[in-house]
């Protein structure tokens, strides 16, 4: 909290909060489109719910909100349901199947089409673009907080402050000026723990807390699925890594310092050796795991999937080792030195024996 003679936060706040009240009641001047979400969500709902929705639903398609309505279908190619302005696309597609068939009548079917022609638009409301909730779009708000630099949710004396009309926004959380009638809680969409700071708000998709973006809502290069590898169980790893591990003494809590900076900043944690590195121009990590030893392979972060072995970084065992047992002196190997057991300390960049 910030102090001052005020109030809570000060006149500053207090002129702020007036501003922002203003700007939500205020109707913006511009070209509604003729059929938004709200239109045809009682249509999915009467016609399409009993079949997708909950748990089970066919062909694990939902439409039991926008954001499920317009995501991928899982199928080969993982293409949007509803693909902005294109007549074709899946969720009106479907129609022609044989099994679909007759579903929906002529009113409802045009319906459906208009809002999908019509780029598939979230609401019409007044205070925000009518696309500020679709990921897809230029207008959505998490471009808006990328370009004023996460502002809205750090700073709560702005005039566009997301916490003077929303539940759930850093730094305010559950204070709430005057929340506007039908203003809808932070915790609404980013509902999972951690709320608007969960990790997976931003980064990954859903509960996956890492890149690469959910690609149906983000299209482009899978980027980044050299996380899987690092913070997955496998093998070669039995205890996944954490952010902390590459991304050391970052604090991850609120959007300042290093977090939230724009750029991506790797700082080893110490058990991986003081001269550990990575190049930002190969992608090469130089740690404990990866081109240390010179047995071990040079991996770039976009490489592909290693298949490694104990002597792909150790030698099994090390020239002038003893050829005993392994498990004689460490716990978790078989007594082959073949492969780890669930006991194994591993990459901790320690040497453990008993």
């Amino acid at each position: 909290m910030r102090g001052g003679a005020g109030g809570l936060w000060g006149t500053g706040f207090a002129l702020g909060i007036l501003a922002a009240l203003a700007g939500c009641a205020e109707a913006r001047e511009r070209e509604e489109p003729p059929v938004v979400h709200a239109d045809v969500h009682p249509i999915l709902e009467a016609k399409c719910a009993e079949c997708h929705s909950g748990p089970l639903a066919e062909a694990d398609y939902r439409v039991e909100d926008y954001l499920q309505t317009i995501r991928c279908i899982p199928d080969p190619e993982g293409q949007p349901a509803t693909l902005p302005s294109d007549p074709t696309a899946p969720i009106l597609a479907v129609l022609e199947r044989p099994d679909h068939a007759g579903l929906l009548d002529d009113d409802e079917t045009r319906g459906l089409t208009t809002w999908v022609t019509d780029g598939a638009v979230p609401a019409n409301r007044s205070t925000h673009p009518g696309k500020w909730i679709d990921p897809r779009a230029d207008d959505w708000h998490g471009n808006y907080l990328r370009e004023t630099d996460w502002q809205p949710i750090v700073d709560p004396e702005r005039s566009d402050a997301c916490g003077l009309c929303h539940q759930g926004s850093p730094p305010l959380g559950d204070v709430v000026v005057k929340p506007p009638p039908g203003a809808t809680d932070c915790i609404d969409c980013h509902s999972l723990p951690g709320g608007v700071m969960a990790c997976g708000t931003c980064h990954g998709d859903g509960e996956r807390a890492y890149p690469p973006r959910d690609q149906c809502y983000f299209g482009g290069p899978p980027e980044g699925h050299a996380h899987d590898a690092h913070t997955t169980p496998s093998a070669n790893m039995l205890r996944p890594l954490d952010c902390q591990a590459c991304h050391f003494a970052i604090d991850f809590s609120m959007l300042d310092g290093e977090h939230g900076n724009g750029e991506v900043d790797v700082v080893f944690q110490p058990a991986w050796g003081p001269d550990a590195t990575y190049d930002f121009e190969t992608l090469v990590c130089g740690t404990t795991c990866h081109a240390r030893t010179g047995t071990t392979p040079v991996v770039a972060w976009d490489g592909g999937a290693l298949d490694l072995d104990c002597n792909a970084c150790h030698q099994t065992p090390p020239a002038g080792h003893s050829t005993i047992a392994c498990n004689t002196c460490h716990r978790g190997i078989n007594p082959d030195g073949t492969r780890l057991t669930i006991e194994a300390p591993h990459i901790n960049g320690r040497v453990d024996a008993f």
